[in-house]
């Protein structure tokens, strides 16, 4: 079947699931195909929730597509629920494979999103239910790795289910479902031979435009990564991410082991063109660099301050602070490891990069600041009124709702409909599954 047609019956969309409304999602899906879907459960989130795999086809070899490997990102759900609809309903679409689909490996965080998951809006809504883990709590970052530098052996329970399916079924390919939050599509790629890769690079630089859905066509998260091709990015390894054994390996690199090609589509919910245009731009790229960590570390400034306002009266432990400091160690990080870069030759930056360096203080402001909200609010809800959690709280509201309005003013892309985000990742997977 085309796969172009068969991504034409994904349906309208408004808005993402609960982790409720995923699961019955899975069960529908079985109960509708008895006879091609079966369920398994891989394991236990930390809180207790089942982990359930959906298990499609009867092909000699596997595939895995999963969702939430960040909390903070619900496409994927809509993007498993759609994969296993087509896979049901065409044959040809199964490429041969046996597919096995987890709508989301962290549901205890996705819950915790839940606040703009059911309503999406603008950055506010955004912000202030945001919520994305530590680096240690993540599922995707935490799978072991057995040599230094950067030994990690804490796999989370989730990490661990996953992991378990991996060595089980060696998938010839896994999807991981990401997305971020302004720009275009990208798709990070796992090293494989240049024959292949050609072809795969080709064809997921292709299916975003079938839905009008702009590529990014820069290197933004990760100085040490490359473009493969228009809007595709070798994948970074876990020492280039900046693993110090502080946090353990990603899906790609554990499952490198049974010689997997790892897909991580990243789609945005806001678009602009202009992170698709590789032409010169008439900004110095040095100076966009030095400007963009300088706005980074003033935020970080700022939010760590208004923490140690706070912290003598803080009586929780609590996700989100824990999830505020590690996420203020790795921007300080990341902003260090782009000013080293930026003492490289001068040179214009592409458009494509401004837009890619303009997002990026908007990005770190508001997650961070939201998460500190949701800290402080935790505080004062189980009655901890003390001055310095409200005297921060005060100040981060403050400057919450200044950063809120800058980027509205200053980031004035369109939402995109969620419908061409889940048929974009749903069609990067199948046109994948083709080529492995």
């Amino acid at each position: 079947m085309d796969l172009r047609a068969a991504l034409d019956r994904i349906p309208a969309l408004d808005r993402f699931p609960t982790v409720e409304e995923m699961q019955a999602d899975l069960a529908e899906l079985a109960a509708a195909n008895p006879d091609l879907v079966e369920l398994r459960r891989i394991g236990t989130s930390r809180h207790g929730e089942p982990l359930v795999m959906a298990v499609i086809g009867d092909g000699p070899r596997s595939a895995l597509a999963f969702g939430g490997p960040h909390p903070n990102e619900p496409v994927g759900a809509l993007t498993v629920r759609e994969l296993g609809r087509l896979l049901c309903a065409e044959e040809s679409l199964r490429s041969g494979l046996r597919w096995h689909l987890v709508p989301c490996v962290d549901p205890d965080g996705a819950r915790l999103n839940e606040g703009w998951h059911t309503r999406p809006g603008g950055w506010e809504v955004f912000g202030r239910h945001f919520y994305r883990p530590a680096m240690d709590e993540q599922v995707e970052w935490t799978f072991p790795k057995l040599d230094e530098p950067g030994y990690f052996d804490r796999p989370l329970p989730e990490t661990a289910a996953l992991a378990r399916v991996i060595d089980e079924v060696r998938p010839v390919l896994i999807s991981s479902l990401h997305n971020g939050e302004y720009g275009g599509v990208f798709t990070y790629v796992s090293t494989v031979d240049d024959t292949a890769n050609n072809a795969l690079t080709a064809a997921l630089g292709e299916v975003p435009g079938w839905f009008g859905v702009p590529l990014h066509n820069a290197v933004w998260e990760v100085p040490d990564s490359s473009m493969l091709g228009p809007g595709v990015i070798r994948m970074p390894t876990s020492a280039e991410v900046g693993g110090d054994g502080s946090f353990g390996a990603s899906s790609g690199d554990y499952s490198a082991r049974h010689g997997t090609t790892t897909i991580v589509t990243e789609v945005p919910y806001w678009e602009d063109p202009r992170a698709a245009d590789t032409s010169p731009s008439d900004t110095d790229f040095p100076a966009l660099v030095r400007r963009t960590a300088q706005q980074v570390e003033e935020a970080g400034r700022f939010l760590r301050a208004a923490l140690a306002v706070a912290e003598p009266d803080l009586t929780l432990d609590t996700p989100f602070q824990r999830s505020l400091v590690d996420s203020l160690t790795q921007a300080e990080a990341v902003a260090g490891a782009w000013k080293h870069i930026a003492d490289g030759p001068a040179r214009l930056a592409t458009v494509a990069e401004v837009c890619s360096f303009d997002v990026l203080p908007h990005m770190f402001r508001i997650r961070l600041a939201g998460t500190l909200l949701r800290a402080l609010h935790a505080e004062l809800g189980s009655g901890n009124t003390r001055k310095g959690i409200r005297e921060a709280l005060a100040h981060v509201e403050a400057r919450f709702t200044e950063w809120c309005a800058q980027a509205t003013r200053e980031l004035p892309g369109e939402r995109i409909a969620i419908r061409k985000l889940v048929a974009v990742q749903v069609g990067c997977t199948l046109a994948a599954a083709s080529l492995v």
